[in-house]
Parts: C-alpha cells; sequence; structure tokens
C-alpha cells in the first residue's frame, strides 16, 4: 500500500496533472525546483537531470550538462558558484563553478532523494523517502544518515538558520529540530489502517515547508492543505485560504508577512501573514497546469516553475512566462 501511494504520489501525479495526446511530443521537460543566490543568478531542476541556469534574473535560460539522466527533484545554491541537486536513485550532483560542471557526490542511501537545503556553503541537509534525513558538515564530500524514523516519504525541509529547521511529508508527518539537527522531533502526523475496511489512513500529505523564523513555519498539501505554526511547532493550526481541494506543492516566503502558495492550477499570495489572500494574474493561465517550484529573487520578486519546462516570473504584482 505504501509503495502505492509513493509511485502514485511522487511519479505519477505530475504526469496525470498534464496528461497528453499520445501523438503529441513533449517539448520541455517538467521542473521540480528552482534557486536563485542573487537576483540575476538563478537555476532550475527536473526531468531527465535537466538543469537551467539564468544570468538575467530569469529573462533568458540556457541548459547546463548534469552528468546524469535521473530526474533532480531540488536544486539549492548558497552563491553564485556552489549548488547541489539532487534526485532519484541517490543522485547527488554538485558544481564549485556555477554549474559550468557538476560532480557526483555519494549517497549513503540509494533512496530518492526529495529535497536538499544549506544554510552555510558546508552546513546542508537531504530528506528522502523512508523517512531518512541526511546531512553534511564539508559541503557535501561527506553526507551521512542525521536521523530516520519509519518507513514514509519526507518530501521537504526547510531552515530559518542553522539551529532552527523543519522536514515535512506523507501522512502530514512533521518533524523539527532546534540543534541544527542533532536531534529531531516529530511534532505530527499520522498513519494507520481502518478496522472498518483495511484501508490505509493518515493526515493529510505534506509537500513542502518553509521556515520563517525559530517561531513560524508554514507547510502545504494534498486536498488544498495550508498549515502554520506560530510557536516552534507546538501547535499547528489549519489556515483559510479559499484554495480549492487541489494539491499544493511548494510554498515560499520572503520576508514575515508575505507568504506564496503554488500548486495544481492554483497561485495564492498574501501580504498580510495570511490574514487575506489573492490570486495574481498570470499571462499565460495555470489553470491547466501545475507549479512545482517557487523560490524569491532577491528584492525583485519570485520565480515559479512546473509542468513542461514552464518558468513563470514575478513583475509588478503580475507573472509572465518566459520563452527559451
Amino acid at each position: 500500500m505504501i509503495l502505492l501511494i509513493v509511485l502514485s504520489i511522487y511519479y505519477l501525479i505530475p504526469n496525470l496533472l498534464c496528461a497528453q495526446p499520445a501523438k503529441q511530443q513533449r517539448l520541455y521537460h517538467d521542473l521540480f525546483s528552482v534557486s536563485f543566490p542573487t537576483e540575476r543568478d538563478g537555476w532550475a531542476c527536473g526531468r531527465m537531470g535537466t538543469i537551467l541556469h539564468t544570468m538575467d534574473g530569469g529573462k533568458t535560460w540556457v541548459r547546463q550538462a548534469s552528468g546524469t539522466d535521473y530526474s533532480l527533484s531540488s536544486i539549492f545554491f548558497v552563491d553564485q558558484r556552489l549548488g547541489w541537486a539532487v534526485g532519484d536513485e541517490g543522485t547527488i550532483i554538485h558544481t564549485g563553478n556555477g554549474g559550468g560542471t557538476w560532480e557526483k557526490q555519494k549517497s549513503p542511501v540509494p533512496f530518492a532523494l526529495m529535497h536538499v537545503h544549506f544554510v552555510t556553503p558546508l552546513k546542508g541537509w537531504i530528506v528522502t523517502e523512508k523517512t531518512h534525513i541526511l546531512s553534511t558538515d564539508d559541503g557535501g564530500k561527506i553526507w551521512k544518515i542525521q536521523f530516520k524514523d519509519e518507513d514514509y516519504i519526507l518530501k521537504a525541509i526547510s531552515f530559518c538558520d542553522s539551529l532552527h529547521g523543519w522536514s515535512v511529508g506523507e501522512y502530514g508527518y512533521i518533524y523539527h529540530t532546534k540543534d541544527g539537527g542533532a536531534t529531531w522531533k516529530k511534532q505530527a502526523g499520522y498513519f494507520g489502517i481502518s478496522e472498518r475496511t483495511g484501508e490505509a489512513v493518515g493526515e493529510a500529505y505534506l509537500f513542502s515547508v518553509k521556515a520563517v523564523d525559530p517561531q513560524t513555519a508554514w507547510a502545504v498539501g494534498i486536498d488544498g492543505t495550508v498549515i502554520k505554526t506560530l510557536n516552534g511547532g507546538k501547535s499547528w493550526q489549519e489556515v483559510v485560504t479559499g484554495a480549492p481541494r487541489t494539491q499544493l506543492f511548494c510554498v515560499a516566503a520572503d520576508r514575515a508577512d508575505r507568504i506564496l502558495i503554488a500548486g495544481n492550477g492554483v497561485f495564492l499570495s498574501s501580504i498580510d501573514g495570511g490574514r487575506t489572500w489573492q490570486r495574481p494574474v498570470f499571462s499565460p493561465s495555470i489553470n491547466y497546469g501545475w507549479l512545482y517550484g517557487l523560490a524569491p529573487r532577491g528584492s525583485s520578486g519570485f520565480v515559479a516553475v512546473g509542468w513542461e519546462g514552464a518558468i513563470y516570473i514575478e513583475s509588478s504584482n503580475a507573472w509572465y512566462r518566459v520563452v527559451y
């Protein structure tokens, strides 16, 4: 049962969301993650080892040779030179020259690696299926298993500083650390088997988390789920956004009161800490597509990526798709 859920959520959802006639060829690979360490320099990654790079704030993009055909689920740059991308079959690749060349790093597990996050050029984390959290203190020369728990999927990890972070995933599982990962504590999540039907039951699957400060974090998931904590995770409360009951794949923030959420045909924006929500104008519309990655572009707004290589740039409270 768990294997079927893994396959449906990680592999099948993007395909189902953008089902195409059999004769129509895909021109661009789906993109799952984007990272901008500066206003001008950014990278995105996705299926079939795709890595794209921009040097002009996202107006134009070029492909970089990643050295792998495995799908890359997450990419993160700490500056214009140092970056990491992770993906299927324990794939970890690293660049020290802005993506001019990418080199493989060794994962201690062969699992699908879901998300990578760094707080310094040396200190970073990766979350995986089978509820493993990997960490490094030397820029990835050595990755070690920092934490493991029951056999579920962790989809995302976020730190607001070198000590305070959250990881979220399958069945609403949320783990928190306030000592840089030396200890991780489960804050939420449930999985069980219904005595009446024999089917798996649990809390809503969470796809993304954003740590804003040591007390504040946001998480989003299936069925329009949006939750937040204002007390370091002691309690999580549901946030009413007006979003339809669909998959919400990513959440981002560039300050405590500005929150962005994107998913399957949905994009929400709040400038008052989530009290009210707006739906920005997208050109062309994303009603029949999905966005999977969001990242701030310095003080110049955000960038979103998703289905069939879609890249959208925020400009003057509107979003337009980049042609590359």
